[in-house]
């Protein structure tokens, strides 16, 4: 069967993507949705990825993916920083295996990184995915760079929380859970928090992020690659909050897209 892209044609790729030595990167995305590759063993893929990737940014760079855990929500499975695995796609797995890799204690939203700030990114943090000392609060301190994987931008951009969480949005709130984590041999029951949307707005038709980006494209550029049958994607997460802060700040409720129909305070 034919293949819609080669090894070669990975590497060419992020040649083009303005990538530099000692990059942080923050990636997450689909490998999938670029087709067929000409390789013997699927499994080889996401390593091809990450060969690409390290050999730009360099043993000083850094790489952070998300590595959710949801299933864990409401439930009695403990969170092992080492052995619970990940919903995120294959190349967060592939990342959360490798050896030096630092994960986030967090049982439902955790991020991982690898590399110079990677203890930085993802140690000694907040209990909150999002705020002061979260893993998107420091990347957005080192200019991380954004690299979506065969993704439209406005469906994975889980940093613009970042924004509405600082901005204290009124349609959103920390709530917490209560779970235990598995730490050096230890297991402890903590309090956890996930920001969330007020029930009365969860059934509200949204338009998947595309006033926020629109209003990021009008302003700053977008770095896009052709990738098998589809893009990889880069930009800068800072300008990417600073543009979100911005706009919230003219409307606070522009991650509906429109101001909701019925507002309930």
């Amino acid at each position: 069967m034919m293949s819609n892209y080669t090894e070669k044609g990975i590497k060419e790729c992020f040649n083009k993507l303005n990538l530099k030595k000692n990059d942080t990167l923050y990636i997450t995305g689909n490998l999938s949705n670029f087709g067929r590759i000409n390789i013997k063993k699927i499994k080889d893929l996401p390593n091809l990825f990450f060969k690409a990737i390290i050999k730009k940014i360099g043993v000083g760079g850094t790489i952070v993916v998300p590595t959710h855990s949801f299933n864990l929500v409401r439930t009695d499975k403990i969170f092992d920083l080492k052995q619970t695995s990940c919903e995120t796609g294959s190349f967060s797995k592939f990342i959360l295996h490798k050896k030096k890799v630092v994960r986030q204690v967090h049982p439902y939203s955790s991020s991982a990184a690898i590399g110079k700030n990677a203890k930085y990114i993802c140690s000694n943090n907040t209990c909150h995915v999002y705020g002061p000392k979260s893993p998107f609060s420091r990347m957005i301190k080192l200019n991380t760079k954004f690299i979506s994987l065969g993704m439209n931008i406005n469906e994975n951009c889980s940093q613009v929380h970042q924004a509405e969480y600082d901005m204290k949005v009124p349609y959103r709130f920390n709530k917490k859970f209560s779970h235990s984590v598995k730490i050096k041999n230890k297991i402890l029951k903590k309090n956890f928090y996930m920001f969330v949307l007020f029930e009365r707005y969860t059934k509200y038709k949204r338009n998947k992020n595309m006033k926020i980006i629109n209003n990021f494209l009008s302003k700053k550029n977008i770095r896009k690659e052709k990738l098998g049958i589809n893009y990889v994607y880069s930009y800068n997460l800072k300008e990417f909050y600073d543009e979100n802060i911005s706009l919230l700040k003219k409307d606070i409720r522009c991650w509906f897209g429109k101001k909701p129909k019925k507002i309930v305070k």
